[in-house]
């Protein structure tokens, strides 16, 4: 084992950065992971999708530190099924999500605590999300639901023109202030209870696998992994990138997100570790 990789660790941008336009792993990005671990490389990701979805995708890949799932809100260690939750519902109204708009062509869902994702109230949109992010789901009744257990409330929108963000408000009321919306598509948006740190992220990942922050690269291809690269010492954005997270970043990628930007970084890692050898 080269020991100027194991002491490491690449956290990459599951979803921009490593899939194709199938939603797969590629087969170039499958070659230089097998060889980064077998020169002693150590790396995991991070995905808005669940743990479940991402084990799919990942397939035959392993992951030698915890994964920040459902868009960092919850640590998922696959080597033991462990979990740490970065924040939760806690504290808000029992009633919260009975309230979300129950309007034609809106779709709910919830991402939870135990990696599963909840559906409220199914819509185009959704349905179709669901299908093209290989996530399981389960209907379920808002009543049902406790508050202390959702990561994140999912919003989708089949039409464009729904005045979505004025039937939140409407809804919610006085509820709205205490929740952060994130326009993450044109037919997404995401509440959550409060944003999560990239610090508390960083630690989630480091800690139970004995790694120093500052030996993390933070691989970076889009705007939710932003305060990861803020927080993190070392960090890369593809070149392709919006330029916020270019900024903030240590690196810029020569290669753009489809282009191989998380090949380049990790070959190079690994021919800079033969070189010191």
């Amino acid at each position: 084992m080269n020991q100027s990789l194991a002491n490491k660790l690449v956290l990459c941008d599951l979803d921009n950065l490593l899939l194709g336009p199938d939603g797969n792993l590629t087969q170039v990005v499958r070659d230089v992971l097998q060889l980064f671990s077998s020169r002693g490389g150590r790396f995991t990701v991070f995905s808005q999708r669940t743990p479940k979805a991402v084990r799919a995708i990942l397939g035959s890949v392993r992951l030698s530190a915890p994964a920040l799932v459902c868009g960092g809100t919850l640590a998922y260690h696959f080597a033991d099924g462990s979990r740490q939750p970065l924040c939760s519902f806690a504290g808000q109204d029992a009633g919260l999500f009975a309230s979300l708009p129950s309007a034609a062509g809106v779709g709910i869902a919830l991402q939870m605590q135990d990696g599963s994702t909840r559906v409220l109230r199914m819509s185009h949109a959704l349905e179709q999300h669901l299908q093209q992010e290989w996530t399981p789901y389960l209907l379920a009744n808002a009543a049902d639901i406790r508050p202390d257990e959702v990561l994140r409330a999912l919003v989708y929108q089949d039409n464009r023109s729904i005045p979505l963000t004025s039937l939140l408000e409407k809804a919610l009321g006085d509820s709205t202030t205490a929740l952060l919306g994130e326009r993450a598509a044109p037919d997404l948006l995401r509440l959550t209870p409060r944003t999560v740190s990239g610090a508390e992220m960083l630690q989630a990942v480091c800690t139970p696998v004995g790694i120093a922050p500052e030996n993390v690269l933070v691989l970076a291809g889009n705007m939710p992994m932003l305060e990861l690269v803020r927080a993190a010492s070392r960090s890369a954005a593809a070149a392709d990138a919006p330029a916020e997270l270019r900024l903030a970043a240590k690196q810029v990628t020569l290669t753009d997100a489809a282009g191989g930007a998380a090949v380049e970084v990790l070959y190079r890692m690994v021919r800079d570790a033969e070189k010191l050898a």
